[in-house]
């Protein structure tokens, strides 16, 4: 917010800006303003991929703390069903993945953690377990 804020104050002071755009003796904000977020637009897609890949840096960091604790088998467990709940994407491309999405799509977490099935469910997803029960089922309403 503080760059903003400061490129904004210089941008909105620059008298060349204005005139450029016909306004020689006024100044008015507004104009400012949309110029500004037209000139800023590259700069925030930079800041947005540099955001998500911190953002999925800490993800990764999370989901080794976990192992380390000994809950890999539980995460992963967890991390299948808020996928079938919330319906996510399987996979992705990574560079797309890299740029749209703030956490690793479930494929990278999966095999970040050393996940291995022992029973292939035939559904698309191998599972240890019975991972989708009467609930998931209940609050996605659909059958897998």
């Amino acid at each position: 917010m503080f760059y903003i804020f400061a490129l904004f104050s210089v941008f909105i002071n620059n008298n060349s800006l204005y005139s450029s755009f016909g306004f020689h003796k006024e100044h008015p904000i507004i104009i400012g303003f949309i110029l500004f977020s037209d000139a800023l637009a590259p700069m925030d897609a930079i800041v947005k991929l540099l955001m998500n890949v911190l953002s999925r840096k800490f993800e990764f960091e999370a989901d080794q703390f976990a192992t380390r604790l000994g809950y890999q088998k539980e995460l992963a467990r967890s991390l299948i069903k808020l996928q079938v709940q919330n319906l996510s994407t399987m996979d992705a491309d990574w560079m797309y993945a890299s740029y749209h999405y703030s956490h690793p799509i479930l494929a990278e977490r999966l095999a970040a953690l050393g996940w291995k099935s022992s029973k292939p469910s035939g559904k698309g997803i191998e599972l240890d377990e019975k991972v989708v029960d009467a609930e998931v089922v209940k609050a996605t309403n659909r059958e897998l």
